[in-house]
């Protein structure tokens, strides 16, 4: 994944909602339909994130991908499918 603008984990609620929903349309465009329920790795570059702190980062995107935080689709059911992470930050 190559997330824009990413919040963190300490971000308003709306604003990680909002998060949620732009990770699942950015899902449905790349032609994916269904929700995640088996392990995955999640490789992930934060491109001028709202915060230069990967762990608040990486927080704020598991809740998103998460299916047991918050409401409406999300493309895991449960962020502990996650079995494996690799993370880089650039700013521009």
């Amino acid at each position: 994944m190559y997330i824009q603008d990413a919040p963190h984990r300490r971000a308003h609620r709306e604003t990680l909602r909002r998060y949620r929903e732009e990770l699942w349309q950015a899902w449905e465009t790349a032609g994916y339909k269904e929700t995640i329920d088996k392990p995955v790795d999640l490789v992930v570059t934060f491109i001028n994130p709202t915060s230069p702190d990967l762990d608040s980062l990486l927080t704020g995107l598991f809740q998103a991908l998460d299916g047991k935080t918050g409401k409406g689709k999300t493309i895991l059911t449960d962020d502990g499918l996650i079995s494996r992470v690799e993370m880089s930050l650039l700013r521009s």
